[in-house]
């Protein structure tokens, strides 16, 4: 444990320095990963009593393991650290001014014939010993022909200018290997790809409102949709068309992996997709309209909500429909919304008709239950409790609504009508009444309370248990 160091405040007030050498050298040609794998590693080196593991790299960064030990990997190839040990992960950042001495020798008979042509490109500056040895190692560890490297050298120069850097060169050598670039003939191949695509490039630029020609990441962002995901011409443009904002090839490049990824090839399956997702955003308006509610962006609602519940084969006039039933009912988030839409759900009720008829029949059964409390001398709002008995009396026990409205007008007067019009129709029940007539044949003696003519005895929790599990199981032949 140290005996100094600094406080978490004084840290956050601090900087991390970046060499510039790293930042003209080699950023300009690093993607987004390998940057923020290799800031925060040189940011973890200033901090040591942060979680300096390889999980917690990941989980700062959002990235898999193979990501980062293979942006590791790279940066120990230009010289930039050292892999220590893989497991566990130990890195050792290098100088970078260090980084530009050649670490290892070569004999120079090797590479005369390379060194003079490569030379003879970069006319315009003399290239430094650190740098034919960056060549050196990558042609070593890659197994490319000296004559195809120069060749991608001689791409790189027409592409980018004599300004062109080597770790771009080495770059594009890199990704072509991966490829399973080695020979001559495998670069030639490489260059007829890129030449065959320069029509559909041109309309792929035009179409992005792109000035002037295609970058080299541009022709393999086209060659990956074209040759590995199998996209046509004109369902990638068709994918441009349904961008938003600002129209790149990242932002393409995006979209159409969002489509890869839901099997969407087609022109055709572009624009239905296109036209559902319109679809599903003016329901979502719809919805929080009728809801109550405002989201400036909707993606999450989709994602989340309106998506799961067409999928669930709601129409959309069924989730305005309860939306508004929602705002109503004082229901005024989404996800109160979601419980209401998994209830309806449940009962098989899915579009704006049935719960439309659904609805219709609750607020007539209520005014039947209505009456029902106004013949008992009461005006309160019929409950939940109320429905619950209703749905007993008729759908259970059988009874139509003359003679519960007769029960009931036996209860005007007493201080809990409802539990008396319950014991005065389970009497009805337990006797073979079922009319008004037999009702009023049946009198009012057989409903008052019987005095208790039995030996009464407590009971254990575990008698009592058993007696509450059967209940479900009586019968009416039990009662």
């Amino acid at each position: 444990m140290s005996v100094v160091k600094f406080s978490s405040d004084f840290l956050i007030d601090t900087f991390t320095l970046v060499d510039n050498l790293f930042i003209i050298e080699h950023m300009p040609y690093l993607d987004e990963k390998q940057i923020k794998v290799y800031l925060y590693g040189l940011y973890l080196c200033a901090v040591p009593e942060k979680q300096n593991t390889l999980d917690a790299l990941c989980s700062t960064l959002d990235m898999t393991e193979a990501e980062v030990m293979s942006a590791y990997g790279y940066f120990e190839d230009m010289g930039l650290c050292r892999i220590i040990s893989k497991s566990p992960l130990e890195i050792a950042y290098l100088s970078i001014k260090k980084a530009n001495q050649p670490p290892k020798k070569y004999r120079g008979e090797k590479w005369n014939d390379f060194n003079i042509q490569l030379q003879q490109l970069f006319p315009e500056r003399q290239i430094m010993p650190n740098e034919y040895n960056e060549y050196y190692m990558f042609l070593d560890s890659t197994r490319i022909e000296q004559d195809a490297m120069l060749m991608i050298v001689q791409y790189c120069i027409n592409l980018k200018g004599m300004g062109v850097r080597y770790p771009y060169i080495l770059t594009v050598a890199r990704n072509w290997a991966a490829d399973g670039v080695r020979t001559v003939a495998d670069v030639e191949e490489k260059l007829k790809e890129y030449e065959n695509q320069s029509e559909d490039m041109r309309m792929v630029l035009s179409a992005l409102g792109r000035k002037g020609g295609a970058e080299l990441e541009d022709k393999q962002f086209l060659l990956k949709w074209t040759r590995s995901w199998g996209y046509e011409l004109d369902a990638i443009l068709a994918a441009v068309k349904s961008l938003k904002g600002g129209k790149t090839f990242s932002k393409l490049d995006a979209k159409l992996d969002e489509f890869y990824r839901m099997s969407i090839f087609t022109v055709e399956q572009i624009k239905d997709y296109q036209t559902q997702m319109e679809r599903l955003k003016a329901l979502a308006i719809a919805v929080n309209k009728n809801l109550g509610v405002y989201y400036e962006s909707l993606e999450h609602e989709l994602e989340v909500y309106i998506a799961p519940w067409t999928a669930k084969g709601f129409d959309d006039g069924a989730l305005i429909a309860l939306a508004h039933y929602c705002y109503i009912t004082s229901v005024r988030t989404l996800e109160g919304m979601n419980n209401v839409v998994n209830k309806f759900f449940s009962l098989g009720l899915l579009t704006e008709a049935s719960i439309d008829e659904y609805l219709r029949a609750q607020i007539a059964q209520d005014g039947k239950i209505r009456k029902i409390i106004e013949k008992c001398g009461s005006s309160r709002q019929v409950t939940q409790n109320d429905r619950d008995l209703y749905r007993t009396w008729t759908a259970d026990w059988g009874f139509d609504d003359d003679i519960i409205l007769f029960a009931a007008a036996q209860a005007v007067g007493r201080t809990y009508p409802t539990p008396y019009i319950n014991q005065l129709l389970s009497a009805y029940r337990k006797n073979g009444v079922s009319t008004v007539e037999q009702a009023e044949k049946f009198g009012m003696g057989a409903q008052q309370p019987q005095k208790a003519n039995f030996e009464q005895r407590d009971y254990s929790d575990e008698e009592l248990r058993s007696i509450i599990t059967s209940i479900d199981k009586l019968s009416e032949d039990d009662v």
